[in-house]
């Protein structure tokens, strides 16, 4: 029971401060604003691909021209959010992970915090809430970047890692093996590199002041090894997608003030139609602010009683917020990290207020330790009491700040759609009508409609022919006759004919990919002006092309094979 009653507090203030957050569940009918067509699109074909079809989904086909999906970090697949997606729908199935994960997070949070930094119940849940219940993630929430959510898991993991380097248990292994795959399979890349940042600069201070530096630094290269090897599986096609087909970003021309991070961190509205613009600020407001409340900001003076020990995270806080200010001179830390590949690509440097928030808390939950234990046993109670009055205004003020515009998110209605499309596998149309979403594949979809609408950070992009093209000629034809074919059986991933004439080319109206194998030894697909598409050299029954997740990662960096006839 002694255990159990921390979690009661935690559920306490979680209660508190969500209880205005049940209205975003009722308008499972309305689709939500900004980036939620991007996410609810990935989560939709996730789930399409196994009710609708019984495929393992290794090949979208329904944007951009076909994308991989094991490898393409937006995907989700595998993910919590997946698993909750085959029961839900997508929409739904993405606000209840956000639930399900803010309240994971904070178990671990919790219990890693207590863990590494021997501190007691009420310190560590001071820690949890002034974390969790910062303005970033409900920011994140309300523009629908759902791929950010998972920053709720960045203290967890870090503390995890840290508790090993100091002590070798080896059960501890777990949490931080699975928080990275949690990570990875929800795409949180600006998350990831986060994480390798601190965890370098934290690690190296552990191993400084470790009894036994071999030792720690053995447990280090031991326990990264091992993470990086058992997550292999995802992190390396992801590694090499990303990097073959490129990333492109709108990048900050201009960097922050000092006198803007009073708004960053205890601004007063966290809506990014009703914020004000700060100094020269390029991207969208919503990337730049991360809401404390007036609570941490009066305490901040009480930093300068932080522990010898937590001295190098007061370091390593400033230095952070100096990234996040971005690229204000030469020698800026930012032109030093964007020499590094994994930081080359980062787009908005104020995302790193995550960084901030997590060593600024870490030091004043500490501080208020420190305080707690210099008062006498019988008076501790005292002090425990106004420390939980304190909490408890905060958990109000914030949770007026920072959840007052969820009604406003999800107010969209599906677009009119006339095409019907008949067939089983999707027809190519340019777009969809829009209806005030910044994408519109979502409502594509649900259609069975496959649109050059590619809303990603990705270069990997080729436009087919869509339907509305006077060089339209379906979405399987052959060529030189241009004789439209029909596949007999057509799953995402696979598509299967009754015979392809010999010595005509099968063109298929998506990208190609060297990923894509045939069931004919001796045939192998090509690249046809960029289409995926296989030279028939007998007349072949029952052919089928298919794409092999395998076969994709053998090949990626390989030239592409042109059709002999092209």
């Amino acid at each position: 029971m002694k255990h159990i009653r921390p979690i009661f507090g935690l559920l306490f203030f979680f209660i508190l401060y969500l209880w205005n957050f049940p209205i975003v569940f009722e308008t499972n009918d309305l689709l939500g604003r900004f980036d939620w067509d991007l996410y609810s699109f990935h989560v939709e074909f996730l789930r399409k691909s196994y009710l609708e079809f019984g495929s393992f989904p290794l090949w979208n086909p329904y944007y951009g021209a076909g994308f991989p999906v094991w490898e393409n970090p937006s995907s989700k697949i595998g993910s919590f959010t997946h698993l909750f997606a085959l029961f839900l729908p997508s929409i739904t199935a993405l606000k209840i992970s956000f639930i399900f994960y803010f309240a994971l997070s904070g178990i671990l949070n919790f219990h890693s915090f207590q863990l590494y930094n021997r501190s007691s119940q009420l310190t560590s849940i001071v820690f949890v809430c002034l974390f969790q219940f910062s303005g970033y993630f409900f920011q994140k929430f309300y523009a629908g970047h759902m791929n950010q959510i998972q920053g709720l898991f960045l203290p967890a993991f870090i503390f995890y890692f840290l508790y090993f380097l100091r002590t070798n248990g080896k059960w501890i292994l777990f949490f931080p093996i699975l928080i990275a795959y949690i990570l990875l399979s929800e795409g949180s890349i600006y998350t990831i590199t986060q994480i390798s940042f601190l965890l370098v600069g934290l690690s190296l201070w552990e191993i400084y002041n470790s009894e036994d530096k071999k030792r720690a630094c053995f447990r280090f290269v031991w326990i990264s090894f091992f993470i990086l090897l058992v997550l292999s599986f995802k992190w390396i096609p992801m590694f090499f997608f990303v990097h073959q087909v490129g990333r492109y970003f709108v990048p900050d021309q201009f960097p922050l003030q000092f006198s803007d991070l009073y708004s960053i961190f205890f601004g007063s509205s966290q809506h990014p139609l009703l914020s004000q613009s700060l100094a020269k600020m390029q991207y969208r407001y919503w990337e730049y602010g991360n809401y404390l409340g007036q609570v941490p900001l009066y305490l901040f003076p009480m930093l300068a009683f932080t522990k010898r020990k937590l001295w190098f995270v007061l370091i390593l806080f400033v230095f952070t917020i100096w990234i996040m200010i971005g690229k204000g001179y030469g020698l800026s830390p930012v032109n030093l990290l964007e020499q590094i590949p994994i930081y080359s690509l980062e787009r908005v440097y104020p995302r790193w207020s995550l960084s901030v928030v997590f060593l600024y808390v870490w030091c004043l939950a500490e501080v208020i330790q420190t305080f707690s234990e210099k008062f006498k046993v019988n008076y501790r109670v005292y002090f425990y009491c106004m420390v939980l009055i304190l909490l408890t205004y905060h958990t109000l003020d914030v949770r007026k700040m920072n959840t007052k515009f969820l009604h406003e998110i999800f107010v969209l209605t599906p677009p009119t759609i006339d095409i019907q499309n008949k067939e089983p596998y999707p027809i190519t149309v340019n777009a969809v009508p829009d209806y005030g979403s910044d994408s519109k594949m979502f409502p594509a979809i649900r259609r069975n409609l496959s649109i050059n609408d590619i809303y990603e950070n990705l270069t990997f992009y080729f436009s087919n022919q869509s339907m509305e093209s006077k060089d339209y000629h379906g979405e399987f034809y052959l060529y030189p006759s241009l004789q439209t074919i029909k596949p007999v059986q057509w799953k995402p991933d696979q598509y299967s004919f009754g015979s392809i004439p010999k010595g005509q080319i099968l063109v298929i109206n998506q990208k190609y990919h060297p990923g894509f194998v045939t069931n004919i030894p001796d045939v192998t697909p090509c690249s046809w002006n960029g289409y995926l598409a296989v030279t028939a050299t007998n007349k072949n029954n029952n052919f089928k092309i298919y794409y092999s997740y395998l076969q994709g990662i053998l090949t990626f960096h390989q030239p592409w094979l042109i059709c002999k006839s092209q």
